[in-house]
């Protein structure tokens, strides 16, 4: 497995997505040759397929309500306290911890204010996640496959993560096409013969996060990475929203919220 970082130019509200990764790819000079071949995966960062989608929001235009002016989240956000910020927080969240808006619940993945972000975009503004990044990430499967010529190959949309109890950030897949995102391993036998009952290994995470090694989080300009020679099992079939997401009730830090 080879992984390529490639650069581009800060992307604009509304540029295409598509057209901006063919030309960085281009000009990347590596020995891909501006190329994708089979058994790639290109891992994109949320935030520019955000910024092509348009799903950007002028924080002046927000106006907050009872509840996102009566809370005060210095203590525990990462951005100053801004009741625009909070109430586009409230509206967004599928569930949100009192007292703990750095922690929320958004389509089934733990992430900090809802995925909202206000870095690497001006000031007074705000990114949200793609409406929905399997569509986002299939439909850009279908236009690298028609320009590529390639038969099996792969689209990650990632985004930073943070792990309990883990310093710093790697990155999960908040949507994929492509791969099968998840391969079971129940049923399989370890060194000393005992079968494996729960184990499952998650690919499409995975992949996310050694690509994120290199997609950057400040001023770098690195938003793609391609995987080469990735290790998964491509499919044409349509990529199932649930296989790498772990209902609450199952899910091992159950017992901390």
């Amino acid at each position: 497995m080879e992984i390529l970082p490639i650069s581009s130019p800060t992307i604009k509200i509304g540029d295409d997505l598509f057209d901006v990764f063919c030309r960085a790819l281009k000009k990347s000079g590596n020995e891909f040759s501006g190329k994708v071949s089979e058994n790639s995966i290109i891992v994109i960062a949320s935030k520019v397929a955000s910024i092509s989608e348009k799903r950007v929001i002028d924080l002046r235009k927000i106006k907050p309500g009872k509840r996102a002016k009566s809370l005060n989240f210095k203590r525990y956000s990462a951005y100053k306290s801004d009741p625009r910020f909070t109430e586009l927080v409230i509206q967004e969240a599928d569930k949100l911890w009192p007292g703990e808006m750095f922690l929320t619940v958004k389509d089934g993945i733990f992430a900090p204010s809802a995925g909202i972000d206000t870095s690497n975009i001006q000031e007074n503004f705000a990114v949200l996640w793609p409406k929905n990044s399997y569509k986002s990430a299939e439909e850009f499967l279908k236009k690298i496959k028609n320009k590529f010529d390639v038969k099996n190959c792969g689209i990650v949309i990632s985004d930073s993560f943070i792990a309990p109890l883990r310093a710093g950030v790697t990155a999960i897949a908040i949507g994929y096409a492509g791969f099968e995102g998840i391969k079971n391993l129940r049923g399989k036998k370890d060194l000393f013969g005992k079968k494996l009952k729960t184990t499952s290994k998650n690919i499409a995470d995975a992949l996310a996060c050694s690509a994120s090694v290199y997609i950057g989080e400040a001023n770098e300009k690195i938003p793609f990475a391609l995987i080469k020679n990735a290790p998964a099992k491509f499919t044409n079939k349509k990529p199932n929203t649930k296989e790498i997401k772990m209902p609450a009730g199952k899910c091992l830090y159950k017992a901390l919220y």
